[in-house]
């Protein structure tokens, strides 16, 4: 079905009242494709289709679209230069493009005719973890829409991701076939080896591979972590043996399972976000 996916096709009226599937989408990650198009300043309308292209595709009886909106208070009160390496645009031309991009995106919560969620300090992340969590069992199936590899640990036997940059989908059977890990040890892999992405430093030596074979022998990082010291003169295990401290740090920023409630409380706009999330 997605590999002919197209968010330019004609979305025709349809009754979505016969389906039962629910879509919830990572609308930050979703809206970078733009900014290299040459739409990047008037996306709007295309970013609409796309939505409902995608209901369309995944028989989706209700959607809900996720905004980031700042960083998350609940990872920089624990980092305070979480997400500090991500580049900012140095040239006129390329700051001007951003600014453009980013005054499209804030506006486009108003725009949508869908469900939006979006809270000041609260990223999307923690937004899809409550929505899996209290929402999915009312549906069939629920469709991730996002390439964020974080929410992988959310994937379940009634739960899926569609990657809107690659095109393909990931559930629990695609990553037993390509990684050979559970949802919950890919999540740990990513404790063990970091996210340089949002500037969490994981342990020195160890890449995606060790870590997810880490992951795989120990399963939990209480298990790890209780396993503490490994015995071994590799470099890489002497500093996994010296980083309890770090691990236990990026369990508590990435596993978002066990602390998005804690990572949504520490929101604020209006009215205390886990009152209106509990009213969906």
């Amino acid at each position: 079905m997605t590999k002919s996916w197209n968010d330019l096709e004609d979305v025709k009226s349809f009754d979505y009242e016969e389906f039962n599937n629910l879509l919830i989408l990572d609308a930050n990650n979703v809206s970078y494709r733009f900014l290299q198009r040459n739409n990047y300043n008037s996306y709007t309308e295309e970013f609409k289709r796309t939505v409902q292209s995608l209901a369309k595709s995944y028989k989706a009886k209700r959607t809900i679209v996720c905004f980031d909106f700042g960083k998350s208070y609940y990872r920089m009160e624990m980092l305070g230069d979480y997400k500090g390496t991500r580049k900012k645009p140095e040239e006129p031309e390329e700051i001007k493009r951003y600014e453009e991009f980013f005054e499209v995106l804030n506006k486009l919560p108003e725009e949508l005719d869908e469900e939006v969620l979006k809270f000041r300090g609260i990223e999307a992340d923690d937004l899809l973890t409550y929505l899996t969590q209290h929402l999915s069992p009312r549906y069939a199936h629920t469709w991730i829409v996002s390439s964020d590899k974080d929410l992988i640990q959310l994937l379940d036997t009634n739960i899926s991701i569609f990657n809107i940059f690659s095109r393909k989908e990931v559930t629990i059977k695609t990553l037993a076939e390509d990684l050979a890990l559970t949802p919950s040890e890919f999540m740990m892999s990513r404790i063990i080896e970091g996210d340089k992405s949002d500037n969490i430093i994981g342990i020195e030596g160890i890449g995606p591979k060790r870590a997810q074979a880490l992951a795989k022998e120990y399963k939990t990082l209480d298990n790890l972590l209780k396993a503490l010291p490994i015995k071994g003169k590799s470099q890489y295990i002497t500093n996994l043996n010296a980083g309890r401290e770090t691990l236990i740090r990026n369990e508590k920023l990435i596993n978002l399972k066990r602390y998005y409630l804690d990572a949504i409380s520490a929101g604020k706009e209006g009215d205390d976000p886990l009152e209106v999330l509990s009213e969906l």
